[in-house]
């Protein structure tokens, strides 16, 4: 009997982790739940600014630019500092805190009047945010075992995808049966529905010499700065993610021009676009959950990294409807074969007291790689043309893609010569 209860768990543990398993564990369903419920609210939020700015105020273009910049340089330039202090803080307290201020600021934006107290709003809600973010990457490793990590990733990742192809038809009614101050009430309580989750469950946090030293805050920071430099792994995946970030920033950035310009397409298209992609990453997110799991966290990078190449340079190349549509599904696809795999090493590599740092320093870099490519790729885009930019754009994410691939064979190669040699 003590055999065959043996075998049993072998079995069981060997067995691929299925969502369900995940879903079952009370404490990520609902860290899972709250991240849900506080998405809708958000891109309810995002979109009724949109209209808000656009259609109340009658915002030029580039006072909507500005509105995106505020909500962006948060986590380009705030995000490694937040990083510092969510490794000292409290995990628990630290997010149902952040969600609290974020309630009372989203909340604010129902009584604002003039662009002035937008963009101060919309500010302070991505600051918060930068210390919501890696308290949240911090607290999922706590909450599943390693071999759940990268389902965990992938379930996140197909929940803010989903409220993304359902939040503009929501937005949008709510828009024009009621107006914007509704989504922004509706953000408020998803920030209040979010804090309240977390109040009920218990994040196992053990807390060591170094969260509890008092030191400065630069000091910290170049800890974490330091591990990044020091862990080939996290170093190349910082790197090569940083690069494709900006290399797609590009693409994104002109993306409705293309379709306005080179394919004569309205807006509808674009729509379908930004759908397609979060469809494509849902379903990303699916396979990866389900075959990914044997497979090594880098080689997933870099196949992703090559399906965004290979699903632009077929886009510029080909310049058509249906070549659009389908190389956006593909662009989903991709994005999730990136994203997921990336986040996961980084949860699994970092160790747990500095992990709030390495994630945060990690994702200010790639913010500031769009940013800039959100000022670039427009004056290059004028400069020598969108289908140009575009392979361009293509030609850069196969060689990173390629450059990914040889340095995980080498690293492979390396690490098989040093257990052998031990």
């Amino acid at each position: 009997m003590r055999l065959l209860g043996a075998e049993v768990n072998m079995v069981t543990k060997n067995a691929p982790v299925t969502f369900k398993r995940v879903l079952m564990s009370r404490r990520f369903f609902v860290l899972w739940l709250a991240q849900l419920v506080s998405a809708f609210g958000d891109w309810l939020a995002l979109l009724a600014l949109f209209s808000f700015v656009a259609y109340r105020l009658y915002g030029a273009p580039s006072q909507v630019s500005w509105m995106l910049i505020s909500f962006t340089l948060p986590a380009a330039f705030l995000g490694p500092i937040a990083g510092v202090f969510v490794d000292r803080w409290d995990i628990k307290r630290t997010m149902i805190v952040s969600d609290l201020i974020r309630a009372v600021l989203a909340a604010l934006l129902a009584f604002s009047t003039d662009l002035s107290q937008i963009y101060f709003l919309v500010f302070a809600l991505s600051s918060v945010s930068c210390f919501f973010q890696p308290a949240q990457n911090v607290a999922l490793p706590l909450l599943v075992s390693k071999e759940e990590l990268l389902v965990a990733n992938a379930l996140n990742a197909q929940t803010v995808q989903f409220v993304r192809v359902i939040s503009p038809a929501v937005a949008g009614a709510l828009v024009a049966w009621v107006g914007e101050k509704l989504c922004f009430y509706i953000d408020s309580l998803s920030f209040i529905f979010s804090a309240t989750m977390l109040m009920t469950i218990i994040i196992p946090r053990e807390m060591t010499e170094s969260n509890k030293g008092i030191r400065s805050v630069s000091a910290e920071l170049l800890q974490g700065l330091r591990f990044i430099f020091e862990h080939r792994a996290i170093l190349f995946l910082t790197v090569s993610m940083t690069a494709a970030v900006f290399a797609a920033g590009a693409f994104e950035a002109s993306i409705v021009v293309y379709v306005r310009d080179v394919l004569s397409a309205s807006s509808w298209l674009y729509g379908s676009i930004v759908s397609l992609v979060a469809a494509g990453t849902i379903l990303g997110a699916l396979l990866i959950g389900r075959f990914g799991q044997k497979q090594s966290r880098l080689f997933l990078v870099a196949l992703g990294i090559l399906g965004l190449g290979v699903n632009v340079l077929i886009l510029a190349a080909f310049s058509s409807v249906p070549a659009t549509t389908a190389c956006s599904l593909g662009l989903g696809l991709s994005v999730a074969c990136v994203l997921i795999p990336s986040q996961t090493l980084l949860q699994e590599e970092s160790p747990s007291d500095i992990l709030g740092r390495v994630s945060s320093t990690s994702m200010s870099l790639m913010t500031a790689a769009q940013l800039a490519s959100f000022l670039i790729g427009g004056a290059v885009a004028s400069w020598i043309g969108i289908r140009n930019l575009y392979y361009l754009v293509a030609l850069a994410l196969i060689l990173i893609a390629i450059v990914g691939y040889w340095y995980k064979r080498a690293h492979s190669v390396a690490d098989t010569k040093a257990s052998s040699a031990s």
